[in-house]
């Protein structure tokens, strides 16, 4: 199952990922994602899509949740979706979740998800110099999908009042803002994560709701 340069890994007590040695890897923001995302459920069958999905990490651990009937997960990169998909059966999974490797600009699912959620790449593709690995530099820079066309695509493939929950850089909370207006999105939460030994917000958890005009709520979380 394994190449030589992959490896598994303990995602949790439970789960094991597949991880490439020379790539990118999952960090903090993306566990971070899943906590309060799973602390944001009220609602059952729930037909859920993860934009970026990578190796598949945040429908693992959504797995075994009890609101989510569907999940799919999208990644342009191949051979994220392979491991995926190996870590489905590492796992033993048979619960309802795809793994599809598309660029989520041609993907044909509009108006059919009650949920999106993704970890996005946070760094602008702005001529500054890359990571020279691909896998790395597409995972971390907006190279294949930007801001705008994550939340675009986001208004396209949601139903009616779904809800889009992300995470992302704190800086950018005024493009980000100006973009989801621009969809028809309303903003419901914004939590703002600081370290203890930082008292400056770095990362943010966002999430919007489609077409619904909604109080917002704001939150600060410390790790």
């Amino acid at each position: 199952m394994l190449k030589d340069n992959e490896i598994i890994e303990k995602l949790d007590k439970k789960f094991k990922i597949i991880q490439n040695t020379e790539g990118y890897k999952y960090g903090e923001d993306t566990i971070l994602l899943f906590k309060l995302f799973e602390n944001s459920l009220n609602k059952k069958n729930i037909r859920l899509l993860d934009i970026g999905t990578g190796n598949g990490i945040l429908p693992i651990l959504l797995s075994e949740n009890e609101f989510l009937i569907e999940l799919i997960g999208i990644d342009i990169q191949k051979e994220n979706i392979e491991r995926a998909n190996n870590a489905l059966k590492l796992n033993k999974i048979e619960k309802n979740i795809q793994f599809e490797c598309m660029d989520i600009r041609e993907y044909k699912k509009s108006n059919y998800f009650d949920v999106i959620i993704s970890n996005p790449p946070y760094m602008e593709n702005n001529g500054k110099k890359i990571n020279e690995n691909e896998h790395k530099a597409i995972s971390r820079h907006e190279i294949k999908l930007n801001l705008s066309e994550l939340i675009s695509n986001a208004k396209r493939l949601l139903k009616p009042i779904g809800s889009l929950y992300f995470i992302h850089r704190t800086h950018r909370l005024v493009e980000i803002v100006k973009a989801l207006d621009e969809n028809n999105f309303f903003i419901k939460k914004i939590i703002f994560i600081y370290s203890t030994k930082n008292n400056k917000s770095s990362m943010m958890f966002i999430e919007a709701i489609k077409g619904k005009k909604i109080k917002l709520e704001v939150e600060n979380y410390y790790i």
